[in-house]
C-alpha cells in the first residue's frame, strides 16, 4: 500500500501527516521490526489466555495482534497530536500499549468484580485500571469502579469496559498486553458499532443515533439479565428455605407421633391425637394445585394477542367516544334488588332447583332485567323445601 492509499483510507490529511513529523519510509522500517517481533508477541498472547480461561467468571477471549496499517496509523495520530514525543521504530514496543490485545468477555455485569482480581492477582500491572463509561451511566457503577481502584474515564463514543496493562514475563524479557474486560452485549454492540461507524463515519448523524439507541438497549440487556439471575437466586433461595422448613415440620410431627405412639392410652385417644399431625404433614397448597391447572397463563399475559387485547380495551375506555355510564337512583336500587334476588338463589339451591325445572331460563333471566323480585312465600317455600338429591 502506498503513502497516498494509506492516507486516504485512513482519512489522515497532508496536515496532520506533516504534523507528526515522520516520513513513510521510517514507518516501512517500523512495520517491518513489528513484523519481526510478531511471533514472540503471538507466543506472549497465548500465554495470556491459557491464563486467562483458568478464570471461572471468563465466558469467552477475543485474541488478536495489531493490524501493520492500525499499528501505522496510531503512531502518527499519537505524534500528531503531541509532535514533542517521540515513536519510531525504537521504543513502539513500550509506547504503544496494544499491540497484543485480549478481551476477555463475562456474562453478567456483576461477574466483573471476579474477573478484576483474577487479573490484579495473576500478573503485575503497568498503570492503574481504567474503567471506561458511557455519559449518563449510574453513579452508584461509576463509585464501584473506583471503590476498586479504577480510573474513570467517560469514552466518547459509548464505550463500556476495563482495560488492563498486565506486564507478562514468559521468558527474561517483559512484554506489555492489554486485556478489555467487558460483558458479551458490550463486546456485541462494540464489534457492531466499529464495523458501521467508528470512527471514520462519526459525522454521519443517522448512523451515531442509531449506535447509541443500539448502545441503550446493549446495556438494558445487561441490566434484565443480571435482573433475571437475581430472581432465579431469590427463588432458590426461597425453595430452598421453604424445603428446609419442610423438612424440620416433618421432623417434628414424627417426632410428636413416637411420643404419642409410646404414651400408655387406648388406640381410639390415640388416633384422635394424630389425627391433627396427619394435617399438618400436607406439604402442598392448594394454591399451588390451583395453579398448576393453568400453565398458560403466565405466557399468555405475556403474549403479544393479550398485550394487544388490554392496548385496544385501554384504548376504547379512554376514547371520548366512549359514553360513560350513568346510574340513575332507581337504576342503582334495580341492581341491588337483582344482586339481593341472586344471592338468595345462590344460598337456596332447592328454589333454584324449582325455578329452572318450572320457568323457562330465559323468562327467569327477563325477570331480573325487568326488576322482578322474588315474593316472601317464594323466598319461605324456598327455605321450607327439603333438599331434593343433588339438584
Amino acid at each position: 500500500m502506498t503513502k497516498d492509499q494509506f492516507c486516504h483510507l485512513y482519512q489522515i490529511g497532508d496536515e496532520e501527516f506533516q504534523r507528526a513529523g515522520i516520513s513513510w519510509e521510517k514507518l516501512e522500517e517500523l512495520v517491518a521490526e513489528y513484523s519481526r517481533i510478531k511471533p514472540a508477541l503471538e507466543s506472549v498472547g497465548k500465554y495470556v489466555v491459557d491464563a486467562l480461561l483458568k478464570c471461572s467468571k471468563v465466558h469467552s477471549i477475543k485474541y488478536r495482534l495489531k493490524e501493520n496499517d492500525h499499528l501505522l496509523e496510531k503512531v502518527i495520530r499519537k505524534r500528531s497530536a503531541d509532535p514533542q514525543r517521540r515513536i519510531d521504530t525504537d521504543n513502539f514496543r513500550t509506547e504503544i500499549t496494544d499491540l497484543v490485545g485480549i478481551r476477555a468477555l463475562h456474562l453478567f455485569k456483576e461477574d466483573w468484580i471476579e474477573v478484576h482480581k483474577y487479573i490484579c492477582s495473576t500478573w503485575p500491572l503497568a498503570e492503574k485500571p481504567t474503567a471506561y463509561v458511557r455519559a449518563g451511566d449510574a453513579p452508584e457503577v461509576i463509585q464501584y469502579y473506583r471503590d476498586n481502584n479504577c480510573e474513570i474515564k467517560e469514552h466518547r463514543f459509548g464505550y463500556r469496559s476495563v482495560h488492563y496493562l498486565i506486564e507478562s514475563r514468559p521468558d527474561r524479557e517483559t512484554y506489555t498486553v492489554e486485556i478489555q474486560a467487558r460483558t458479551v452485549f458490550e463486546e456485541a454492540w462494540g464489534e457492531i458499532d466499529h464495523v458501521i461507524s467508528y470512527p471514520y463515519h462519526t459525522e454521519n448523524e443517522l448512523l451515531v443515533r442509531l449506535s447509541s439507541i443500539l448502545n441503550r438497549l446493549a446495556a438494558n440487556a445487561d441490566e434484565l439479565g443480571s435482573y433475571m439471575r437475581y430472581l432465579k437466586r431469590k427463588t432458590d433461595l426461597r425453595e430452598r428455605e421453604y424445603q428446609e422448613t419442610i423438612h424440620n415440620k416433618n421432623s417434628l410431627i414424627e417426632d410428636l407421633r413416637a411420643r404419642i405412639e409410646s404414651l400408655e392410652i387406648d388406640s381410639d385417644e390415640k388416633a384422635a391425637l394424630t389425627s391433627g399431625l396427619n394435617e399438618l404433614g400436607k406439604n402442598r397448597s392448594a394454591e399451588a394445585e390451583f395453579s398448576e391447572q393453568f400453565p398458560w397463563l403466565d405466557h399468555f399475559m405475556e403474549s403479544h394477542l393479550f398485550q394487544d387485547i388490554a392496548k385496544r380495551i385501554n384504548t376504547i375506555v379512554n376514547s371520548e367516544e366512549f359514553e360513560k355510564i350513568e346510574l340513575s337512583e332507581s337504576d342503582i336500587q334495580l341492581l341491588s334488588n337483582a344482586q339481593r334476588d341472586l344471592l338468595h338463589l345462590v344460598d337456596n339451591p332447592q328454589l333454584m332447583a324449582r325455578m329452572l325445572r318450572e320457568q323457562p331460563f330465559r323468562n327467569s333471566l327477563r325477570q331480573i332485567e325487568n326488576g322482578i323480585s322474588l315474593t316472601e312465600d317464594e323466598k319461605e317455600e324456598g327455605n321450607d323445601n327439603p333438599p331434593e338429591g343433588n339438584a
